[in-house]
């Protein structure tokens, strides 16, 4: 964390991602969904027969008043205090958190440790894996359709459907402890969950692929171990 000083106070505000959960990531993308682009700002106030001077000044209001909320965000403080700050506080809070309008470059992992627990990712051969495997591998296409849509939501569950903790085997798991893991994950920082989630991303289509392929490799191996007949 970097601590900064905003009207008289000391405020930590995070440097990179593993400093970010992803609960406080999730409340933030709402907060920036919710904010209308320029290009919707002016095309709103066009048809309000605006004049562009008035125009311009409105959607530069738009920004600050954007700009504000997101300094209120990462800082904790009110509306009222960032107020009373300089605008150098103000800037060098915005400066500080710039990070997460980056792209940002997953890592490829097998494994992570989160509260003392490791846990570990599938494996893309599907040969030694079970039926369960595949029903999951369902699941994350599923959800893999709601990230495209924007929902950001679905990303612990994710994580908590494939991931297991070392040791543990793979396959379905409870419902219960699906939604145990889910709660818990939404605690991660957002490094590990871009990760994992990229992770799952690349391999959802190999584990589907994978398990076809092997119930072919299978029932062919099992016509050839029939003994022939004339």
């Amino acid at each position: 964390m970097k601590t900064i000083i905003i009207n008289e106070k000391e405020i930590n505000i995070p440097e990179g991602w593993t400093e970010i959960t992803f609960e406080k990531f999730l409340s933030f993308s709402k907060l920036v969904r919710a904010q209308k682009t320029e290009e919707e700002l002016s095309k709103e106030y066009r048809e309000q027969e605006m004049s562009e001077e008035v125009l311009s000044l409105q959607v530069s209001l738009d920004n600050i008043q954007f700009n504000t909320k997101i300094a209120c965000f990462w800082s904790g403080l009110d509306e009222e205090e960032i107020a009373m700050c300089s605008l150098e506080e103000v800037e060098d809070l915005i400066k500080s958190i710039n990070f997460v309008n980056e792209q940002y470059m997953p890592i490829e992992l097998d494994k992570f440790k989160f509260r003392d627990v490791t846990y570990t990712l599938p494996k893309p051969g599907m040969r030694e894996q079970n039926f369960g495997t595949y029903i999951e591998a369902e699941q994350i296409e599923m959800n893999n359709k709601n990230l495209e849509n924007g929902n950001l939501d679905i990303l612990p569950r994710q994580v908590a459907i494939l991931c297991r903790k070392e040791g543990e085997e793979m396959g379905i798991i409870k419902d219960h402890v699906v939604d145990e893991r889910e709660k818990l994950f939404r605690e991660l920082d957002m490094a590990t969950v871009w990760d994992v989630a990229f992770f799952l991303l690349k391999l959802e289509s190999q584990l589907m692929n994978s398990f076809l392929i092997s119930l072919k490799t299978m029932e062919m191996e099992k016509l050839e171990s029939q003994p022939k007949t004339l």
